[in-house]
């Protein structure tokens, strides 16, 4: 599936590629047409005069090509996504109106745009996550202190404990919910509610 949706992706870098090149090499006939059309105009010119020599052929280079690699490096990451019929009317419409070559440019332009317009609610998860990992590196140092205290280490396991589920076993509190997979194997209350996972 990844393949497909790789090899689908670089179909569309090379439909816009194509696009590009079609735009360069329209703009450089239009130039090359009026360079000569100049060209013809200056023959007429020096051939009423009677001049020894004509004007030389003007010289006309190639336009510079648009890599591919540019295209293939802007978007380089495949997501799949599914859409309701509403949007992909909406994103075929914009690509049949020449505004974008491919659906899958027209869709990299609306999530970036769409982005950029809800740019508060991504700073605002953004921070959140950025709390959540501080407050989850506190715990983690507390329950350390905790376990220095209590003389315990890793391949210790406290008395009694024999035959009880593991911590590695227990995914989150039963109290609250929260996630317990960062947490010690030893430790025997959850620290975020203070339910006793173990009896001591």
């Amino acid at each position: 599936m990844e393949d497909s949706e790789s090899w689908s992706e670089y179909k569309n870098a090379l439909e816009e590629w194509k696009g590009k090149m079609k735009e360069v090499l329209e703009e450089w006939k239009g130039k090359m047409k009026e360079v000569l059309e100049e060209w013809k105009e200056k023959m007429k010119e020096a051939a009423k005069k009677g001049a020894a020599s004509m004007p030389s052929i003007p010289t006309i280079s190639m336009p510079p090509m648009p890599p591919i690699s540019s295209i293939l490096t802007s978007r380089s990451n495949v997501v799949a996504s599914r859409i309701g019929d509403d949007e992909l009317r909406i994103i075929d419409m914009l690509v049949k109106a020449g505004l974008f070559n491919t659906r899958s440019e027209a869709v990299a332009y609306l999530v970036r745009e769409g982005i950029k317009a809800r740019r508060d609610i991504v700073d605002r998860v953004s921070s959140s996550l950025e709390e959540i990992s501080r407050l989850r590196k506190e715990v983690e140092e507390h329950v350390k202190r905790l376990r220095m205290e209590l003389g315990l280490s890793r391949s210790e396991a406290p008395e009694g404990s024999e035959g009880k589920e593991s911590l590695g076993k227990r995914k989150a509190c039963p109290k609250c919910g929260r996630s317990l997979e960062n947490m010690p194997e030893e430790i025997m209350i959850c620290p975020y509610c203070g339910f006793r996972l173990r009896k001591g």
